[in-house]
Formats: C-alpha cells, structure tokens, sequence
C-alpha cells in the first residue's frame, strides 16, 4: 500500500515535466551511472532508467523510495535510505542531479557544505553535480505567485485526496511554500490540514562558491523554463 507521504508527494510533483530533457541531455553528455539525490518516487530516476541508464535513488524518507521500488520492474535502479548531506554508497558516479530545488530544503550553509563534501567524494573525475534553484519570488517568467490555479487530485484505495499551494511566506533566509491539504473518506467526511515547505533563500553565485570551495570547478550553467504551474530555474552544473 502506497503511504500517504507518497501520495502528497505524487500530487504536488509528480506531474512537473519541465526539467526532464535536462537531466536527459546530462545523463547523454556524462555518460556513466547516475545518482538523483532527493529521488522521492522516482519521477526522474525511473525516466533515466527506462532510457538505460544505471540510476541509484537517494532519498531520507523511505516511504517514497518504497513507492518507487513498486515501479521498478526490471529497470537498472539502486535506492538507499540516506541524509543527502550525509551519505557514504562505496562508489563514485559519472552524474549527481539535485533536482526541483531539493537543495534549498537542505537548511542552510553548513548543510549544503556537508553535502558537498560527499558529493565530491562520490564523482567520477571529470563528472557533474547538477543543482536546480529557484527564486520563489521571482514571478517575471510566469509563476503562479504563491497560489496554484488549481487543486492537484487523485483517488487511492476510494480515498479522495487533493492540495493547492495557498501562499508565499517569508522567515530569515527562507520562503515557505504553503499548501492546503484535504482528504475526503469513502463517506465523505474531510480533514483539511496545512503543509509549509521552507526553502533557503540562495542564488546562483552562492551556490557555485560553495562548490569551489570544496573543489569542484565551475561549469556553464543551465535553465529550465517555467510553466503554468511552476516557476523557471537555473540549474548550477560542478564539474569534478
């Protein structure tokens, strides 16, 4: 049974298309095996498997990489139960993605140091760690602000679930995105609840001071378009 954590998880990113051909045309230029650092259930990593490539999914909650190991099938996909910024897998890999902001979910510099430190320790030379980051209050490609156009749903086990991101909120450092959550029982009752995610403020210089402070070189960066839905982001490219 699919836990409810990967169901959220699903819903609120399983539909976002715009960054693929990105990972893609990476996993085409390092070509070598694959490590997606925040996996979750595996939206990206199954899409680098079926095209043939050998992909290890790394995510802290277990409940989404169990989602993801339902969809395997036969496809190339190790997954580990790790802190993104504290992992030791044995092996070194051509290509480290960071996808969909997972990096500013870090919290903060010392973390992402951390993280750093065992992503240079796991690249083959000559490999690429590659981060997307956002500016969430950055609306001038077309993001939705801080409330979505519509609820995001689905029915699990005769379950109805639905969420919308709600607002922006601000702390410092940090912008919280804020969804509304509701799930409705096979009789109708509801229970409404709300969720922040708080993402770290940080940009794309920051970003490339920290990864040549841990001695990787800086390479030609990367931008993956905005949606409807979602708001561009650049995707800052380490090579090692």
């Amino acid at each position: 049974m699919i836990s409810e954590a990967a169901i959220w998880h699903d819903l609120e990113c399983g539909s976002y298309t715009a960054d693929l051909d990105c990972w893609r045309d990476l996993a085409a230029q390092f070509d070598g095996p694959i490590l997606d650092i925040g996996a979750g259930t595996g939206r990206i990593s199954l899409m680098l498997a079926r095209e043939g490539n050998d992909v290890t999914a790394l995510d802290l909650d277990d409940s989404l990489l169990e989602a993801l190991r339902g969809r395997t099938g036969e496809l190339p996909i190790d997954t580990v139960c790790a802190d993104a910024c504290d992992f030791d897998l044995g092996r070194r890999f051509s290509l480290i993605i960071v996808p969909m902001l997972t990096v500013q979910l870090f919290g903060g510099t010392d973390a992402r140091a951390r993280f750093f430190s065992c992503a240079r320790d796991h690249l083959e030379p000559g490999g690429c760690v590659a981060l997307a980051i956002a500016d969430l209050l950055d609306d001038e490609d077309g993001a939705a602000g801080g409330e979505s156009p519509q609820d995001d749903t689905c029915t699990v086990d005769g379950i109805g679930y639905s969420t919308r991101a709600v607002a922006l909120n601000e702390r410092p450092g940090q912008i919280g995105i804020e969804r509304r959550r509701e799930i409705v029982g096979p009789r109708g009752a509801s229970a409404v609840k709300a969720a922040t995610d708080w993402i770290d403020t940080l940009d794309e210089e920051i970003l490339e001071a920290e990864g040549r402070a841990a001695g990787l070189t800086v390479a030609e960066r990367r931008f993956i378009p905005a949606t409807d839905e979602y708001i561009g982001s650049a995707v800052v490219c380490l090579n090692g």
